[in-house]
């Protein structure tokens, strides 16, 4: 459909897709509406011609895609409009735009060496690529059947890419094979819409790909665009955290962002999915830009009600299953191996199902950390850890460990583990610690792990940690290379509340906090409408200081888990966000997160800007912080970070340091990580092979 003026002339239009699913009709405009969305005229009229054809297909939800910069003018924009952000996307919000303007040895020279590389290495390797005739379907039908099977998506029909092509080729797409000595390796169709290319579909088989066949058809397709007019070339789809993250580096302001200035450390990303794909993608030189996503408008009150439910329903079916699936395929294993390492020692180890059981457990030992929680259980497994929850029973005493197991890559044979900030125990209990290191090792080997890694708060200048120390190289586990966590620590006692904490700062900071009073900075407790603003500064921050962060829905998980905790009464664990706002600023210009566990709270993230630096904020929001940790009846006030040697002025954590110090934080040295090798060899190999085959990647690809 299309609005007119009396001359004929199209001012905007909506093309209208209805789909009849589970006894609901849906309506949906891809990539639209088209039309000038500050124009409330139009696009009200507009939006009324569509409802009203949505309305007599019977439609319950209105769905739209709109071409909108995901920025938070927009969002408020569309919610004028009376639309909600949608649970379900069709396409992807974020991807990836090549700049094809100009001269090809121009567009080559943006792309990363190695691409260049790779796109020339193809034609040497006699790799060639061509436009499909229709005859030709039938080799790209079987590409995209054995692509879907081996990275597990749903493809379209035959019939379905023959309409595509008939409707679409020659004058708005191309189907472009790759092959070689006449053996199709690959394939890709690539479609024009005024300036912008885009890359629809893609397929590939697993053999000759030393040829680098999905290179040259890119850069094909990129020159097949430009000679049909197209100045930019969109790749179609990367992991929306990316997008985000983009989007939070620019302010929102709906700039791109250019892939290699993210603060993103390629080689720590998960392999499947699209992480993959954008590897591929990025390397191509383009921005990372990310539309608004899909956005709803219930028509049906009943209809669209049900449809959230659907979608609700769904997800936790389908994350049930997968769970279900886990379990059944290792417990009958683990728990037959355990049992066997552990039998005649006096230890029986109780697998926790439960939350409420888990508390309980962790109640009745001595100083259990926030990630040994149930809490942080379900944070990890958004990256592919599982987490298992063992309760321990000695003839020494008592402990407990939450151990996390994942492959080192997805689907290996293989998996390594780490008991973050544990076991829990009595340390200084030697026997007790024995039983437990027996346990965390035959957990290790059920399992099937290279190694476990422990890193656990015990301290390293007193005697119990020089014996600890002791007993863990006896056994032989090793002082690990990869200290995830920091090493050391410094702790604000609470005990003396509010008056207490002011006795122990410096009278300069104690000024500070009164000065970014009088300045006009406030403190509030977010909220989860507040965590784009703080993803923004803490990307914002990262980029400062130069400092990786993660994509925005580990961040999100973590913040939703721990406040929906806080709110649950009778829960040890929770966290809160504090954000800092200046009067004169729409966006807060400081803000941190809390968690707490018992009567301990941690500062783990803070992020800050540089607009009104000078009025102290982040002084008035550590008051802060303290103060909502006395309030939660917390006796220690944890600053998660020191440096690993007070005397090293190159220390990375001297400055946070001095800072942490004015609020009478006292430096307390630990142990750090340890890792017990289950295989010396495969250890070996992931903790010396592995880095240095991923620092020769790196250097290839700067």
């Amino acid at each position: 459909m299309t609005l007119a003026d009396a001359h004929d002339h199209v001012h905007a239009g909506a093309q209208l897709l209805l789909q009849r699913t589970a006894g609901l009709t849906l309506a949906y405009v891809p990539r639209g509406p088209l039309t000038d969305w500050h124009d409330v005229g139009v696009t009200t009229s507009l939006l009324n011609a569509i409802r009203m054809d949505a309305r007599r297909a019977g439609a319950a939800i209105l769905k739209i895609e709109p071409d909108l910069p995901d920025t938070v003018q927009n969002r408020v924009l569309l919610r004028s409009y009376g639309f909600t952000p949608s649970r379900q996307t069709v396409q992807p919000p974020s991807t990836i735009v090549v700049d094809i303007e100009g001269q090809e040895d121009a567009i080559l020279q943006r792309m990363k060496s190695k691409w260049r590389y790779n796109i020339r290495l193809a034609e040497r390797k006699g790799v060639t690529v061509r436009a499909m005739a229709r005859a030709d379907l039938p080799a790209f039908d079987a590409l995209t059947h054995l692509t879907g099977q081996r990275d597990g998506f749903a493809v379209h029909s035959p019939t379905y890419f023959a309409a595509a092509f008939d409707l679409l080729t020659p004058d708005h797409a191309v189907f472009l094979l790759a092959e070689f000595a006449g053996e199709p390796l690959a394939a890709i169709v690539v479609a024009t819409a005024g300036a912008t290319a885009c890359y629809l579909w893609g397929a590939s088989s697993d053999r000759e790909r030393n040829r680098m066949p999905n290179h040259a058809l890119q850069w094909a397709g990129m020159r097949w665009a430009r000679e049909h007019g197209a100045t930019r070339y969109d790749l179609w789809g990367i992991p929306d955290d990316i997008g985000r993250l983009a989007a939070a580096l620019q302010g929102g302001d709906g700039r791109g962002v250019a892939s290699d200035a993210l603060p993103i450390d390629l080689d720590a990303l998960p392999a499947g999915g699209l992480w993959g794909v954008y590897r591929f993608k990025q390397g191509f030189g383009g921005d990372v830009v990310r539309a608004v996503g899909a956005w709803d408008l219930p028509l049906e009150t009943v209809g669209f009600g049900l449809y959230q439910f659907g979608l609700v329903a769904r997800a936790r079916w389908d994350a049930a299953k997968q769970a279900q699936k886990l379990l059944q395929t290792v417990a009958q294993r683990r728990q037959d191996a355990r049992q066997d390492e552990m039998s005649g020692t006096g230890t029986q180890v109780r697998a926790v199902a439960g939350a409420a059981d888990w508390r309980a457990v962790l109640a009745g030992l001595p100083d259990p950390h926030v990630l040994q929680s149930w809490e942080w259980g379900q944070v990890k497994a958004q990256t592919g850890w599982h987490a298992e929850h063992l309760a321990l029973s000695t003839p020494y005493g008592a402990a407990a460990l939450q151990f996390l197991w994942r492959p080192p890559i997805d689907c290996a044979p293989l998996r390594v583990a780490y008991v973050p900030k544990g076991p829990v125990l009595d340390w200084s209990n030697l026997d007790l610690v024995d039983a437990t290191l027996a346990a965390v090792e035959a957990e290790a080997r059920a399992r099937g792990c290279i190694f476990v890694k422990i890193d656990p708060d015990v301290n390293e200048d007193g005697l119990a940690g020089r014996l600890v120390l002791h007993a863990l190289e006896r056994r032989g586990w090793r002082h690990s290379q990869d200290q995830i966590q920091f090493k050391n620590t410094a702790f604000t006692d609470l005990t003396g509340g509010e008056a207490g904490v002011l006795a122990q700062m410096k009278n300069k900071w104690r000024y500070n906090v009164r000065l970014a009073e009088k300045r006009g900075i406030q403190v509030r407790l977010g909220d989860m409408a507040d965590l784009d603003a703080f993803y923004a500064l803490y990307a914002e921050t990262g980029q400062r200081d130069g400092f990786l962060i993660r994509p925005f829905s580990y961040y999100r998980t973590t913040w939703e888990t721990m406040v929906r905790a806080q709110a649950e009464a009778g829960n040890p664990a929770g966290g809160a966000l504090l954000l800092a706002e200046h009067p004169d600023d729409v966006q807060p210009v400081a803000g941190l997160f809390l968690m707490r566990y018992g009567q301990r709270s941690w500062y783990f993230y803070g992020a800050s800007s540089e607009r009104h630096r000078r009025d102290m904020p982040n002084y008035l929001l550590q008051w802060e912080a303290l103060r909502w940790s006395i309030t939660q009846g917390c006796t220690v006030y944890d600053w998660w970070g020191a440096p690993t040697q007070l005397v090293d002025a190159d220390d990375s954590l001297q400055g946070v340091w001095q800072f942490k110090q004015g609020f009478g934080a006292e430096f307390q040295p630990h142990i750090g990580a340890w890792d017990f090798p289950v295989s010396s060899g495969q250890y070996r190999l992931y903790t010396e092979a592995m880095p240095a085959v991923l620092g020769a990647l790196r250097r290839l690809r700067r």
